[in-house]
């Protein structure tokens, strides 16, 4: 199919030609930051483009979209003791998205959905958030991709599930993502405080938060099981998010 969604391939005539047709944007949100030896530093944004381009296209004949470029760059100062990274402060991504979301409701987008592929971005997408309610007229959303599939990934993926772990490494895979199968490595990571700051998503209550740089946690900069990662788990992980993305873009829609 010919994406026609993708708004930096759009004409300035063609932007506005589809807002007669939508008033949808996806936006894509990632990372470059170190993901272990076996994945690309650029993990994070490849996944959030990969399902935001791929739920566009199955949502495209029920509900047209369009999908902005992705923002690349997130927050990662937790990572920089890896080489390869690259982050920028939290001020900055929070400004960002709001200069982003700012634009399209400008041209005339009122739904704005922001699909997230890192974790260390959720403040910031939060701050830019509020800062924008009341003041922006579009409604905007966030979504974490992990969190739409918490129980698929509880049910297949290997524990802990962190960083660069079975659960990440299976996915990027599945999306067709590069994957050094021989350089990848289990490091189920240090814990902080023992049963309350662990190095696991899925960890039960009682649960709290500190900062920490990933040098505290793990030497390889892997925080799990990786070497257990299939391209079959991650399809049944990719499968929940994208079919829960499209419901929540067809909800989003009947606003």
């Amino acid at each position: 199919m010919e994406k026609k969604y993708l708004l930096a391939k759009m004409t300035w005539p063609e932007v506005e030609e589809i807002l007669k047709e939508t008033d949808i944007a996806l936006v894509p949100i990632g990372a470059i930051e170190q993901h272990g030896p076996a994945l690309p530093v650029d993990n994070d944004a490849h996944i959030a483009t990969e399902f935001t381009l791929r739920v566009a296209e199955s949502v495209w004949s029920k509900q047209k979209v369009v999908v902005t470029p992705t923002i690349a760059f997130g927050y990662s100062p937790h990572h920089m003791q890896f080489k390869g990274t690259i982050t920028l402060s939290e001020s900055t991504l929070a400004n960002m998205i709001v200069d982003v979301c700012k634009s399209l409701e400008h041209h005339g987008f009122k739904k704005i959905i922001i699909i997230n592929g890192h974790g260390g971005n959720s403040t910031a997408i939060s701050n830019a958030l509020h800062e924008m309610n009341g003041i922006v007229s579009a409604k905007i959303f966030s979504v974490d991709w992990w969190t739409i599939a918490t129980d698929k990934i509880k049910e297949v993926a290997t524990r802990p599930a962190f960083h660069a772990c079975d659960m990440e490494t299976s996915v990027a895979w599945y999306l067709d993502q590069r994957v050094l199968d021989d350089k990848r490595v289990d490091e189920p990571g240090r814990s902080i405080i023992p049963g309350f700051v662990e190095p696991d998503m899925l960890a039960p209550p009682p649960r709290a938060s500190t900062a920490f740089m990933m040098k505290d946690i793990s030497e390889s900069g892997v925080v799990g099981y990786s070497t257990k990662a299939t391209k079959e788990k991650g399809k049944q992980i990719a499968d929940v998010v994208l079919e829960r993305l499209e419901e929540f873009i067809l909800k989003v829609a009947e606003v």
